[in-house]
């Protein structure tokens, strides 16, 4: 390792001085970075779709190996910085030799390591493996925190980034093409909506990544830089190559201390230099027994060193839980931490799913009462809702209009005689303009859920008939009109 030329200026920092200086580093290589990350994070996504296993678990392996994937970002960073010029492709042919080192373990018992990404140097670029490598550890962790806390703010900008790509991604697609709620995206998502958040956590962990590398590695080479003196020793380097540029200079300094030292060489001082040594240390002795230096006191305390114990056959058990539980106990408080922003987050999830369930008690407890001073529509989305443009027996007429094979007629009646029910015996605010989406999301909450579970149906088989042109069979078509009577047949407020 040549720190002539590393990339960065070597000064002592703050910890957080040393993540910035990371970001720094991620920023400006920040396509290779990410092109590393996706090169190995993409073969196993692609490994995990095509495996049968539930879509929640392949999303929880993905994120599970990310010690897979960073290892070769902090490979191609290391040699980077020393302004050695890598390829990807010289990256991957040497992928065995930089991730397979102790992977097992980093899967497993170091897998929710705070400090991951700041131990992860000691490893692959070190080699260090058993008592050394706990003894490495335990000498650059001393006294230093900041490698938990850039894990947990890492964690919580991928959610951020997660969600806002779902947003985004939810709110580009028009209304009516929508196939989902956000409740059901919540509680119950199908398979398009798992892959499109396993997706969209893709993208935000490649983001991130970068990053939270080259955060660790800043502080690892902070940190070295402190305990080994690499900014000292790169500034003495630099003096001898001034002083060799300038050797006269250097000669004509010598002589000058040398001549002065031959004219201060007294008689006296000769004679001193040729004193015997051991009249030299009576003479010194003698000094430093006067007052004027100090004196001497000696002192005794009681040190507890445990119980003695004559068997060590144990001894070898103890050794081996130490190395395996390792920087454990050091972020107990952390790790503590971390379960209680996990309980707190629970119990706001749990909170709000509540408050779908029960929005309408929330709306005076006693549901859905019909409000005489408001205005209701005559219509919604051009489709009349007078209870009076209706048959008396909207569902029969429905049914024969779709044995008829009219089924946009049939659908388009079972669908007006729902909302009519909606608006004038449940008084839910729909406007004159709402569209399907928009009637959707106001029934949701309000009426019960198989109300609500069937207008969903009804709603999801109107708009592929009317939009996509899509007839559903006869079977369910029927079985759609036999049901209306069971929950839009009676008012309910009766």
């Amino acid at each position: 390792m040549d720190l002539t030329r590393i990339a960065i200026k070597l000064r002592p920092r703050q910890a957080w001085e040393s993540i910035d200086l990371g970001f720094a580093m991620a920023r400006n290589w920040f396509i290779p970075l990410w092109s590393l990350w996706l090169c190995s994070a993409l073969p196993m996504m692609v490994v995990l779709a095509l495996l049968p296993l539930p879509l929640w678990l392949a999303g929880l392996i993905l994120w599970w190996f990310k010690p897979l994937y960073e290892p070769t970002l902090l490979y191609w960073l290391s040699r980077r910085l020393f302004a050695e010029t890598t390829s990807i492709k010289t990256v991957f042919r040497s992928w065995l030799k930089i991730v397979l080192p102790q992977l097992v373990a980093n899967l497993t018992w170091r897998r929710l390591s705070p400090s991951r990404s700041f131990v992860m140097p000691v490893v692959v670029l070190e080699g260090l493996k058993g008592r050394q490598r706990s003894s490495r550890i335990g000498v650059l962790s001393r006294g230093t925190h900041a490698a938990g806390w850039l894990t947990l703010v890492g964690l919580h900008f991928e959610i951020v980034l997660e969600l806002g790509f779902i947003l985004l991604v939810l709110s580009l697609i028009p209304q009516e093409l929508l196939w989902i709620d956000w409740q059901s995206y919540i509680f119950d998502p199908d398979p398009l909506s798992e892959w499109l958040h396993h997706g969209c956590a893709l993208l935000a962990m490649s983001l991130i990544a970068p990053f939270y590398v080259s955060g660790g590695f800043a502080l690892y080479l902070n940190r070295r830089s402190q305990l080994e003196a690499w900014d000292l020793e790169i500034g003495l380097r630099n003096m001898a190559q001034r002083h060799q540029r300038r050797p006269l200079a250097g000669a004509v300094s010598l002589l000058l201390v040398a001549a002065l030292t031959v004219v201060g060489m007294q008689p006296g001082t000769v004679d001193a230099l040729a004193m015997d040594p051991r009249e030299s240390r009576d003479l010194i002795n003698e000094v430093l027994a006067e007052n004027e230096f100090g004196r001497y006191q000696e002192l005794g305390y009681w040190k507890y060193i445990g119980e003695e114990s004559d068997e060590e056959e144990n001894g070898w058990l103890v050794e081996w839980l130490q190395r395996l539980i390792g920087g454990f106990a050091n972020d107990l408080a952390y790790y503590g931490e971390v379960a209680l922003w996990l309980v707190v987050a629970g119990i706001l999830a749990y909170l709000l799913n509540w408050f779908i369930q029960n929005r309408s008690l929330l709306q005076g407890g006693r549901g859905p009462q019909r409000n005489n001073s408001r205005q209701i529509p005559s219509q919604v989305a051009g489709l009349d809702l007078r209870p009076e443009s209706l048959p008396d027996d909207p569902a029969a007429k429905a049914a024969s209009l779709i044995e008829d094979g009219d089924y946009r007629g049939g659908f388009s009646l079972l669908y007006r005689a729902a909302l009519s029910v909606l608006v004038h015996d449940h008084a839910i605010e729909i406007v004159e303009g709402a569209t399907e989406g928009e009637c959707l999301s106001s029934v949701h909450g309000v009426i019960e859920d198989d109300s609500s579970a069937y207008f969903s149906r009804l709603t999801g088989m109107w708009q592929q008939i009317a939009y996509g042109h899509v007839q559903p069979s006869k079977e369910k078509a029927l079985l759609l009109c036999r049901d209306w009577h069971s929950f839009f047949g009676a008012s309910s407020a009766e």
